[in-house]
């Protein structure tokens, strides 16, 4: 798998600046074996250092480019596999000389550069490919630590946010899914799949009065959403809405009349609706 170390956010750099450091870390949460490495940057890079701290405090050097040059993107390969065992803290510290001095610099004379996707803005990547070693689980381990730095380093990161309540409960783990997805609604509250996914996780820890009140939201962003309709009809069933519930598995079985778990859960409301009635 590959797992990126960035701080794009944190490239500012003034114009005239000789040695602006940009950096970030990850604690590899599994054993580990690193097989290559790419390091990316623009024309103001000038000192790239990628290296790894093992538990016991020793450095491993990665890669070390004390003298960058552009034309030299490109994926290393180790000769032999670089073992990093769980706890092993991987790191970038990059270099930036935004001066004069600099004869690549693009600007006559230097110009504040940020981070972006032009050529004369900057980066600052470094990509590392793994082989986990162990379980194929170890993977959505080193996934899930990933987007947890991610949501930790970046206040507004939408993406981030939305995958790892995503993965959390893919690992059925909805309390630990709540946090995440309410972050990510809170930075895009219109963005439909972030209210659903929220729903579910609320719904499956019992909080279903909560869950209701996104599922609600999410079926009026997107009316079409079979996926949040049903949940907004189960969640209604748990609080004895029986009545919009039915509406809801109705709504449902228009868009997919083919959805036997909704047409099942229908009837089972429609019974329990009859009884109700015959009392």
């Amino acid at each position: 798998m590959l797992i990126e170390l960035q701080n794009d956010e944190a490239l500012d750099i003034p114009a005239g600046a000789r040695d602006f450091v940009v950096s970030d870390s990850f604690r590899l949460p599994v054993d580990a074996d690193a097989l290559a490495v790419y390091p990316h940057a623009h024309y103001l890079g000038r000192l790239l250092e990628g290296y790894a701290t093992l538990p016991d405090g020793r450095r491993e050097w990665l890669i070390r480019i004390p003298d960058w040059d552009p034309k030299w993107q490109a994926v290393y390969h180790y000769r032999k596999p670089v073992f990093l065992p769980k706890g092993t803290i991987i790191s970038m510290r990059y270099h930036y000389d935004n001066s004069s001095a600099n004869p690549r610099n693009p600007n006559s004379p230097p110009r504040r550069v940020e981070g972006g996707n032009q050529s004369t803005d900057e980066m600052a990547h470094l990509w590392l490919q793994l082989l986990p070693r162990g379980t194929p689980d170890e993977r959505i381990e080193i996934q899930s630590a990933l987007l947890q730095h991610r949501v930790e380093k970046y206040s507004n990161d939408f993406p981030s946010r939305l995958a790892l309540g995503t993965l959390m409960l893919g690992k059925f783990n909805p309390a630990g899914a709540v946090t995440p997805l309410k972050q990510a609604v809170r930075i895009e509250p219109k963005q439909e799949e972030a209210r659903r996914y929220l729903g579910m996780a609320l719904d499956s820890i019992g909080r279903s009065r909560e869950a209701i009140e996104q599922f609600r939201i999410a079926v009026a962003l997107k009316p079409d959403d079979t996926q949040a309709r049903y949940g907004f009809a189960r969640a209604l069933v748990k609080t004895g809405k029986l009545d919009e519930a039915l509406e809801q598995f109705n709504a449902v079985l228009a868009l997919n009349p083919s959805l036997k778990a909704a047409a099942r859960d229908r009837d089972l409301v429609l019974q329990q609706l009859q009884e109700r009635g015959a009392r």
